[in-house]
């Protein structure tokens, strides 16, 4: 609670809170459900009822969502909550079929709806993959279709036993399907969303649609479904999950940008929605219960046809990610080196200007020892100047040129410039290759190892100075130490900017060590796991 400037009461909204009440009501419409006596009109009026009230609540909510959304946002929930709506308008007239016999029911408005409402609620999940993945949308398309042509050869094989069946009864059959690829896109938005509670919700309520569907198509083969039954809770409770992911949601669960995970490519071979393992179980069932079926030889065949494409699909996919990934690391150096390289020319050259002047004013005066000393400063600040501009500019000229130099030729022609300044003398020993780091640590290892160089210039006092890669199992370690004074690397001096090098290191994920003690000479190591 909060008191607002005009001295009134504000209640902040917990997202949580509306959510929590809406499953403690479904919940217990399940126990009263679950009490009353199998066929008594109590237990069909409470089905009906908590079936009712979820169906207002998840529209309700995402309503109030859509009101107030905009973009890919917007078009989500506006599709989702089209498809529900549709989902609803098909339930009020279900009722009817519910007693007639299920392999002879004609095909209605209601199938058709159910129908619309799945393309609907497919497009929503369309609609999320691609404002939450990047350059994958296709890629999953044809996955989901996948897993609907697997799951599609199980149902008919298993639950229509390859038998003929009305449109009607091939509508409802399809509910598995696109529940199964519902699930399989929620899956692929809930890795690359980063476990937002917005999404979980979401394929839990998939799930309970998946459980009532196959529930309900399982009681009515077998002519065990009277009039109302547990399917429709398990609907009611996937309502409720759907309209509490709506409550859930914030404009930045569909922000995020990230590319394949390798995870999300081995469950899609190996998990339970793939389509590879569930033909392989099909097979094998056909291979002790021949014959099989025609149908099952032709889904085998059209999804082997596709996997063969799916691999050229996302090796395309995986190709262009890297490019991207490589042109946003550079463009985020381009920006980095040039703010530096305008810091570095401002305060420099206006120190040496400062230095000069000073040298002048000394040589008026006749002083000149001072003036001397004065030009000698200049001198050496100039030169400093000089390599500290070579450095941006050499790196800035490494990102635009399009034969980018490999990092570690880049790296020993640094060391021979750093020579040529100050005479310390350099050696390099690059036995790892760095070709194996992304651009964004290729940028970071060139960037901690520059800011080293300078500082054993500047601080250490050393003779030597030495350039190392060396690989330890699977770590990748890059190391610059030199023979100089050291320093106590508990509380090493000021402006050597050892934060900034850690700083750098852990934005891609790698570990920095300063190895030092007074009079042993100093290490600075980049490890990449």
């Amino acid at each position: 609670m909060q008191v607002s400037k005009a001295g009134k009461m504000r209640f902040h909204r917990d997202p949580r809170f509306v959510p929590a009440i809406a499953l403690v009501f479904w919940a217990i419409g399940a126990v009263v459900f679950a009490l009353l006596p199998p066929e008594s009109s109590g237990r069909n009026l409470t089905a009906d009822s908590v079936h009712l009230a979820s169906s207002v609540f998840s529209l309700a909510s995402v309503w109030y969502v859509v009101s107030g959304a905009r973009g890919r946002e917007r078009l989500f929930w506006g599709l989702l909550g089209a498809g529900l709506f549709a989902a609803f308008l098909a339930d009020m007239s279900w009722n009817s079929f519910q007693g007639a016999d299920f392999v002879n029911q004609a095909l209605s408005l209601a199938h058709v709806a159910y129908l619309v409402s799945y393309l609907l609620l497919g497009g929503a999940l369309l609609c999320l993959v691609a404002a939450t993945t990047r350059r994958i949308t296709t890629v999953i398309t044809f996955d989901a279709l996948a897993v609907m042509l697997s799951v599609g050869v199980l149902v008919w094989y298993f639950l229509m036993e390859g038998g003929p069946g009305s449109w009607a009864v091939l509508a409802t059959f399809s509910w598995p399907l696109f529940d199964a690829a519902l699930v399989f896109m929620g899956l692929v938005v809930f890795s690359a969303a980063g476990r937002s509670p917005f999404v979980g919700l979401l394929i839990m309520g998939f799930l309970a649609f998946a459980v009532a569907d196959t529930w309900y198509l399982g009681a009515r083969s077998s002519d065990l479904y009277r009039v109302v039954g547990w399917p429709d809770l398990f609907w009611s409770l996937g309502l409720v999950l759907l309209g509490s992911a709506a409550l859930r949601s914030d404009s930045a669960d569909f922000t995020a940008q990230e590319r394949i995970a390798p995870w999300r490519v081995f469950v899609f071979w190996l998990g339970p929605l793939s389509p590879p393992l569930q033909l392989g179980l099909l097979f094998l069932w056909g291979a002790f219960h021949p014959p099989l079926p025609a149908y099952v030889l032709a889904g085998g065949a059209a999804l082997l046809a596709y996997l063969a494409l799916r691999v050229a699909l996302v090796s395309a996919v995986t190709r262009q990610l890297s490019r991207d990934e490589e042109v946003a690391a550079r463009r985020l150096e381009q920006s980095r080196v040039l703010y530096e390289l305008h810091d570095t020319v401002k305060g420099r050259v206006h120190g040496t200007s400062l230095t000069l002047n000073a040298a002048l004013e000394a040589e008026r005066r006749g002083d000149r020892d001072a003036a001397r000393e004065g030009f000698g400063r200049a001198m050496e600040a100039s030169r400093e100047t000089e390599f500290l501009i070579s450095k941006p500019y050499d790196e800035l000229q490494a990102m635009a040129n399009e034969s980018i130099p490999r990092p570690g030729d880049f790296l020993r022609h640094r060391l021979k410039k750093f020579e040529g300044y100050f005479g310390i003398h350099t050696h390099d020993d690059l036995q790892a290759p760095l070709e194996s780091l992304s651009p964004a640590e290729i940028a970071a290892v060139i960037r901690v190892a520059v800011e080293a160089f300078w500082n054993v210039a500047k601080h250490s006092g050393a003779r030597n100075m030495y350039l190392e890669s060396r690989r330890v199992g699977p770590t990748l370690i890059v190391r610059i130490r030199d023979d100089g004074r050291g320093f106590d690397a508990e509380d090493p001096p000021p402006g050597m900017g050892l934060g900034y090098l850690r700083q750098r290191s852990a934005e891609v994920g790698a570990e920095l060590d300063v190895i030092s003690s007074p009079g042993r000479g100093a290490t600075v190591q980049l490890r990449f796991e």
